[in-house]
């Protein structure tokens, strides 16, 4: 995706289970993961989807950065609405 007001690319690289995902993000502000893993929850209030531009209202089932311990990714607060990742990309089968 490209958006308007940065060089944003992101793109999600792979469906790791029901409730992560692997996503490349890039964006000269916020900086570059390659294989950044984003956990499903809840929105915790509104927000615009990185991945559709769709409007996000708190509740909505969504994908988040993951944080590991006191690492906090600079690109926490950004979020994808479950329903944009469905169809993506699917898991292969075993």
């Amino acid at each position: 995706m490209q958006n308007e007001r940065s060089t944003l690319y992101i793109s999600v690289v792979e469906k790791l289970s029901s409730t992560t995902i692997s996503v490349c993000w890039s964006d000269p502000c916020l900086g570059h993961y390659a294989n950044q893993i984003w956990g499903m929850g809840s929105a915790r209030g509104d927000a615009i989807c990185v991945l559709s531009g769709k409007r996000i209202r708190r509740g909505d089932p969504i994908f988040r950065p993951r944080a590991y311990g006191s690492q906090l990714p600079i690109n926490r607060d950004r979020m994808i609405l479950a329903s944009a990742v469905s169809g993506l990309c699917q898991r292969p089968s075993p």
